[in-house]
C-alpha cells in the first residue's frame, strides 16, 4: 500500500489555491484568511511564488510590534523562503521536510507554478487514513487465515 503524494492530497480539495499579491495590505490578507478559515497564504507576483504569510506571522510581527495592519503591506510581512514540494512528493518526504524546517505548511509547486498548499493537518490525516486501511486489511487477512474451510 503506497504512501499518497502531495498531488493526491491536493486533488481531494474542493477549494482552489488562495493567494495574495505583495501589494495587498495585511488587514485585507487577514480578512481573507478568516473568510476562508485558513492560516496560511502564498504570495504570488505575476503568478510567480515570491513568499508566504501565516496567521502566526501576523500575530508576531503586527500585533506584538503594535503595527497598523491596514498600513502594512504583505511584502513587508511575508517570508520569502517558502518550502516547496512537487506534486509527486510522497507524504513521508513532506513530513520529514516539515519536521526538519519547523514549518506547518508546504507549497506544492512544479515548473514554477504553485498548485496549492498542504498543511501538517492534511499530512497527518492522510497518514491516519492510510494506516487505518492497512490495519483493516491485516485484520481481514488474519480472519481469512483463521477460518476453517474444511479442506484439510
Amino acid at each position: 500500500m503506497p504512501f499518497p503524494t502531495a498531488g493526491e492530497i491536493l486533488a481531494t480539495r474542493r477549494e482552489p489555491l488562495v493567494s495574495v499579491e505583495p501589494s495587498m495590505n495585511v488587514l485585507e490578507a487577514v480578512r481573507l484568511m478568516a473568510a476562508k478559515d485558513i492560516g496560511f497564504l502564498v504570495v504570488l507576483d505575476g503568478g510567480a511564488l515570491v513568499g508566504c504569510v501565516s496567521d502566526r506571522d501576523c500575530a508576531r510581527r503586527v500585533i506584538l510590534e503594535s503595527r497598523n495592519a491596514a498600513e502594512m503591506t504583505v511584502r513587508e510581512l511575508m517570508v520569502t523562503r517558502v518550502h516547496t514540494v512537487s506534486r509527486e512528493a510522497k507524504i513521508t518526504e513532506c513530513v520529514m521536510l516539515m519536521h526538519e524546517h519547523g514549518v506547518r505548511h508546504l507549497a506544492v509547486s512544479d515548473a514554477g507554478k504553485c498548485h496549492g498548499v498542504i498543511s501538517v493537518r492534511d499530512v497527518m490525516g492522510a497518514l491516519v487514513f492510510r494506516h487505518e486501511r492497512l490495519l483493516r486489511r491485516l485484520q481481514e487477512e488474519r480472519l481469512t487465515l483463521m477460518v476453517d474451510t474444511g479442506n484439510y
